[in-house]
């Protein structure tokens, strides 16, 4: 990338991959220039294994890619993106604004900022790339893939499968366990191409046109999940990537400043001290599931992980699940039975018998880290009284 202009980006991600190499994937010819989306594409013939120059495309392929890419993707974004140091992950991301300089970035989870490198692999993904700087992977990168089409002068931008088309011929980027660029020649031949690690494996697929509520489809691969992406012109986009877009979990907004305001009103929005305090938690005590919710927050923990504790409330529900013969037993409370945003898993050593929902109750055990929020282990349950 040659671009000197500054940009935000946010995104957001099904699951990072953490690798102990450097992006293997190379981007090709990033931005085609005159050459749009549309190009018709040639596939690679014989099938099996090419490497191409650095691990990337192959030219023919990279000329999908819409002039001005490089340039839609600068600018203010706001939406979701898991960072291997920003705390525990979600499946749909945490929210993050990210600014764009060529082929660096800077992202901002609300707390701090991460160095990202920032690369287009295909017409229709990017990738953002973070050196691993702890742990056993340390030395390695984190990278986290985005789906895009550009539609007029507007980016889309999702997860699931998207792509473009003219008339026959077609491309399609797809994500998890269809993870690749599929090509569809005006003949029919359909080319898959996925990466190896340096290695670009390009193997024969079927594709197969069809029409569904008289909207053209294209379906990629057999089989029960098999891609599907619809045509809204000659940009194509599978449903779940359509409800992402329309969600507006990746939005472009006015500049930086913006997008790191609205980044920290939507972690306070989904922060659980925030929740737990709107909850009638009070920070410093831990008597209540509130209480000891927001007092987990404000520190992470690092002031009652390990401590013995009582904490009183209602029995919501309890849970079971086994694993090699082994069955762990665990218990849920709530504040009361108004109050269920906020709750407290116990997990204990027998089964808990003889309770039922909203019965008052007190449970004791050490405070553990359960998914970012407090949790007590060798826990025990007793019956109270009612106030």
């Amino acid at each position: 990338m040659n671009s000197t202009q500054r940009g935000i980006w946010t995104g957001t991600m099904i699951g990072a991959t953490l690798m102990s190499a450097t992006l293997v994937a190379g981007c090709g010819k990033k931005d085609a220039g005159g050459e749009g989306g549309g190009a018709k594409p040639t596939p690679t013939e014989g099938g099996g294994s090419a490497k191409a120059a650095e691990g990337g495309l192959p030219a023919a392929v990279m000329a999908w890619l819409p002039a001005g890419t490089q340039a839609a993707w600068d600018g203010a974004w706001a939406g979701r993106l898991n960072l291997q140091t920003s705390g525990s992950m979600s499946m749909a991301g945490s929210p993050v604004a990210i600014e764009i300089t060529g082929d660096k970035a800077t992202a901002f989870d609300g707390k701090q900022d991460h160095p990202l490198g920032f690369k287009i692999l295909s017409p229709c993904k990017v990738e953002f790339t973070e050196q691993i700087t702890e742990g056993s992977m340390k030395g390695g990168s984190a990278m986290y893939g985005k789906l895009f089409v550009k539609q007029g002068d507007q980016l889309r931008v999702g997860s699931g499968a998207a792509g473009y088309r003219k008339g026959k011929a077609a491309i399609v980027c797809a994500e998890g366990s269809n993870d690749g660029v599929y090509v569809l020649d005006e003949a029919g031949t359909c080319t898959a191409y996925t990466q190896r690690f340096r290695e670009l494996e390009v193997k024969p697929t079927t594709c197969a046109w069809s029409q569904e509520d008289g909207k053209d489809v294209l379906t990629i691969g057999a089989g029960d999940w098999a891609p599907k992406v619809y045509a809204d012109g000659d940009v194509l986009m599978s449903e779940q990537f359509k409800q992402w877009v329309d969600e507006k979990l990746d939005t472009k907004v006015a500049d930086a400043a913006t997008a790191r305001a609205l980044t920290l009103a939507k972690i306070k929005e989904k922060d659980p001290g925030e929740i737990a305090k709107a909850a009638g938690g009070k920070v410093g005590e831990t008597g209540t599931v509130p209480s000891l919710q927001a007092t987990f927050a404000a520190d992470e923990g690092a002031s009652l992980l390990g401590k013995t504790i009582e904490v009183a409330g209602v029995y919501m529900n309890s849970n079971s699940s086994t694993s090699g013969g082994v069955t762990a037993y665990s218990v849920v409370i709530v504040d009361s039975k108004d109050s269920t945003k906020v709750t407290l898993p116990c997990t204990t050593k027998a089964e808990a018998t003889g309770f039922t929902q909203w019965d008052p109750v007190t449970v004791k055990g050490t405070v553990e880290n359960s998914f970012g929020e407090a949790g007590l282990t060798d826990c025990t349950i007793s019956r109270r009284a009612a106030k």
